[in-house]
Formats: structure tokens, sequence, C-alpha cells
């Protein structure tokens, strides 16, 4: 009997053309660090590697950003907003987004503070 997996509109396949699976960002959680973490260790599973997102609300990473005395240690934060139904955004996190080079560009020069819109639920946080 052949197997022939059904292929939806929303799967990412990598460069092999292998589905990756998709794990869905979930809807609730008890606070930004666990939203973060659960985003996180969803694209180390997707992509291999992840740029490092500041663990906390969006007012602790802006806090963080401009807290530094020195005004050069200040960094802007990056807001990288992640649809998980957009084809597009998983080719740019697997090409772009979660190279070396980017993640190494962005350790350097900004704090990162991720945010997932693709349920509605999270969209109106």
């Amino acid at each position: 009997m052949e197997s022939n997996p059904i292929i939806e509109d929303n799967d990412v396949f990598n460069d092999d053309g292998y589905i990756i699976p998709s794990t869905p960002f979930p809807m609730e959680y008890p606070n930004d660090v666990a939203a973060i973490e659960s985003i996180s260790k969803c694209f180390h599973r997707r992509y291999d590697a992840c740029p490092v997102f500041y663990m906390g609300s969006f007012t602790e990473a802006c806090q963080a950003a401009f807290s530094p005395t020195v005004i050069e240690e200040r960094r802007p934060v990056l807001v990288y907003v992640h649809h998980d139904g957009s084809m597009l955004d998983n080719i740019f996190c697997n090409r772009i987004f979660c190279s070396t080079t980017i993640i190494e560009y962005l350790l350097e020069n900004y704090i990162v503070w991720p945010c997932d819109v693709t349920l509605e639920g999270n969209r109106n946080r």
C-alpha cells in the first residue's frame, strides 16, 4: 500500500522537498516568557537555529534597550512579527532570519523581541 501524505497550503518544505512538521504556537501562555520560550523552541525544531529572543515583555525589552548609561551600549529593539500561515514567513526564516550571519549580527546590534500573530487570540494581546 502506497502512502502519500496530504499536502496542504500551509505546509513548509525544506530544501530537499520534505515537509517540515508545522508545530502551531499555543494561543494562551501564562506569561510573555513562556510564549517566547515556545517560539524559540519551535524555531530551533524547524530551522535548527534561532536569533536570541529577549525573554520578557515588550516593555521590558524597551527598558533593557535604553537603560545602559553608556550610549554606545544601547541597542534598538527589533520586533519580529511572525504568522505561521504565511509561506513567505517560513521562507524568510529558513533562508535569512535563522542564518548564522544574521543571528550573529542581531546578537551584537539589537534586542530581538518576537511576536506570533498566527492565532487571532495572539493578535489581540
